[in-house]
């Protein structure tokens, strides 16, 4: 019989016997669910785990959209390019790759530095591949290829360059393409290839997505060393999408000719010892080798700066948008050498803005239809109202200036319209008052913004009363109203308003607004809302200006029985003229300094029998509106109408 000792031992194992088969089942329990586990339910995570060791994945970039113009001609296109790129880990040894890949390749400095600028700015998470230069040849390319065992580091990337045949005629309109940067932040890529070229400017960068198209990927097959065995493609791209605009190619690249030289002597020039001592000369910026410009005075003179814009009355297309001076976008193709961007963006010619959208100038006389439709909208006057000019109007202590030394006389408000008599707008202006014409400039298309397809825009400015108690603080004064009412003193607008403001008066029914894109929704527009018979007046004061005896710009006449413009030139002084400057005699423009010339403007329309087009030309410094810029009008039209 056992005793009382025995019985508790034996009780004892066996508590510890069945505890420890209970562990034994756990532990072989557990082992048998994660074989389970990994056969049956993770298989499909592990076999793609165990491929991914096998095979990587390249992006491959798709061939961008074309820019086109309004007859099919190409503005921005591709070429066959290859890049050269790094596949980077922490014990890639990246000195030693670079020296064996000189040996058989060169690399331009600059790419190289900016890839070891890649390598010490690298975050955690930025893309594994980093771009040593994407200006490989063909030749390169072979070079490295049967020497590929040699660099399982690298691996090639077939890209488009993309390349602008027009170059600097259509440079601001087409933009430019450039690498992908934290500023573009609003593109959404991830992870974004480093070769990734995005808009930066123009109708690049408005229709990036649609021009980008879609990315597609290449899988290699590579060994446990990283060299690849073979190359598929996984998955396809999908080329973008082509942007036609409504530029008319042949048109731009004669009127851009015909603006710069102005009222100049174009001469041509092949002697590379006469090009050098061009190049040296002081204030002169020598673009195009070819060919210089020469004054009435036999000086040698810059291509005239500024703008010329030519607009489709009816839906509002802008076949003409011509920036002077400008740049080729094709520099930007290559990658832009530090020097060449610093000139470009210290240049004091300023190729970079595009004078016809984000340039401001005061209007001048231009804005003088402006003023009398609101005279007339408001009931102040009618068509037979006079007012008689003696060459100043006294105001205060203040004397205000006629262009008309001498005067116009006692004249109508067609008569001023057509002599662009001052004196008579600014009892116009007087009359009316400077929220009145402020209201009447907006319905015209000055001081908004417009839904044109570049994101370069200027507002300009239309001031009134409450928009100077707002930024100054101050009263508007009545010696104001009178700079305002023939267009000087706080008044800006871009060349495209005002190609607008003559698009809708010429129109007559509609607000017409301006676009870069062929056959746009025409119903876009909103009624223009002003009296019809007021603004049929207003056209047949701007035909006297052309066709009228005393036309300001009754020199620049088209020539032609069936083709006639209408228009309204403008002259504005950019630097104020004293009392004692004009008692002396006044300097003319051509011996002036040339920042201190008058700038030179004209807007019109043509044909006025049944109007098509509207122009507005912006000549900075030219000048006389009458004598640079309406001539370059006419000229245009004559192109157009093939007169």
């Amino acid at each position: 019989m056992k005793n009382k000792s025995q019985k508790n031992v034996e009780k004892k194992i066996t508590k510890r016997f069945f505890l420890l088969s209970v562990f034994k089942g756990i532990v072989v329990g557990a082992i048998g669910w994660r074989f389970f586990d990994l056969q049956m339910i993770e298989n499909r995570k592990y076999e793609k785990l165990s491929d991914e060791n096998q095979f990587n994945y390249d992006m491959i970039a798709p061939e961008r959209g074309r820019i086109l113009d309004r007859k099919m001609r190409l503005l921005a296109g591709n070429m066959d390019g290859f890049s050269l790129v790094l596949k980077y880990n922490k014990n890639t040894n990246i000195d030693k790759t670079i020296r064996k890949i000189l040996t058989v390749i060169n690399i331009n400095e600059k790419d190289l530095n900016n890839f070891y600028d890649q390598i010490k700015s690298r975050k955690k998470n930025d893309p594994k591949e980093i771009l040593i230069t994407k200006k490989l040849s063909q030749k390169d390319v072979s070079k490295l290829a049967v020497r590929s065992i040699e660099f399982p580091e690298i691996f090639f990337s077939m890209t488009k360059k993309r390349v602008y045949p027009q170059g600097i005629i259509a440079g601001h309109i087409t933009g430019y393409t450039g690498p992908y940067s934290e500023k573009d932040n609003k593109i959404n890529i991830k992870p974004y290839p480093l070769w990734l070229e995005v808009g930066k400017t123009g109708i690049e960068k408005y229709f990036d997505k649609e021009l980008r198209g879609k990315f597609g990927r290449k899988r290699n097959e590579v060994t446990s060393r990283g060299h690849i065995i073979a190359s598929q493609i996984y998955e396809n791209t999908e080329t973008g999408n082509d942007v036609q605009i409504s530029l008319d190619m042949g048109l731009q690249a004669f009127a851009i000719e015909r603006f710069e030289r102005g009222n100049n002597t174009l001469v041509t020039l092949k002697n590379n010892i006469k090009n050098k001592k061009i190049e040296n000369i002081n204030n002169f910026s020598y673009v195009n080798k070819n060919h210089y410009y020469k004054d009435k005075k036999n000086k040698i003179v810059n291509p005239q700066s500024g703008s010329l814009i030519v607009m489709d009355i009816e839906n509002g297309e802008i076949l003409c948008c011509i920036s002077s001076p400008g740049y080729d976008p094709n520099i930007f193709s290559d990658g832009l050498e530090t020097n060449i961007w610093n000139n470009l963006k210290n240049d004091v010619t300023a190729p970079l803005l595009n004078r016809s959208m984000s340039g401001v100038y005061p209007p001048g006389s231009t804005i003088k239809m402006a003023v009398a439709l609101a005279a007339l909208e408001s009931g102040i006057i009618d068509y037979n109202t006079h007012f008689f000019c003696s060459g100043s109007k006294e105001l205060g202590s203040s004397t205000f200036h006629c262009w008309a030394k001498n005067g116009h006389g006692k004249i109508n408000l067609m008569e001023a319209i057509e002599q662009s008599c001052d004196v008579y707008f600014y009892e116009l202006g007087l009359k009316v008052g400077i929220d009145k014409i402020a209201v009447m400039l907006k319905k015209l298309g000055l001081g908004q913004y417009f839904d044109v397809e570049i994101d370069d825009k200027s507002k300009g400015v239309v001031p009134n009363i409450e928009w100077k108690l707002k930024r100054d603080g101050l009263k508007w004064s009545l010696g104001e109203t009178l700079n305002a009412s023939i267009g000087q003193g706080y008044i800006l607008s871009t060349p495209l308003q005002l190609a607008t403001m003559v698009s809708r008066i010429a129109n007559g029914k509609f607000s017409v607004t301006p676009t870069l894109i062929l056959n746009k929704n025409p119903d876009r527009f909103e009624p223009l809302n002003i009296n019809q018979q007021y603004i049929d007046f207003i056209k047949n004061s701007m035909e006297k200006v052309v066709d009228g005896n005393k036309g300001t710009a009754r020199n620049s006449q088209i020539g032609s029985k069936e083709i006639k413009m209408a228009g309204k030139t403008g002259t504005v002084q950019v630097v104020r003229i004293s009392e004692a400057e004009r008692e002396k005699g006044l300097i003319k423009n051509e011996d002036r300094p040339w920042n201190k010339r008058d700038h030179a403007l004209f807007v019109g329309y043509a044909p006025i029998s049944k109007p098509k087009y509207a122009i507005s030309v912006v000549v900075e410094h030219g000048g006389s509106g009458s004598s640079v810029a309406a001539p370059i009008a006419r000229d245009v039209f004559k192109y157009i109408f093939k007169v």
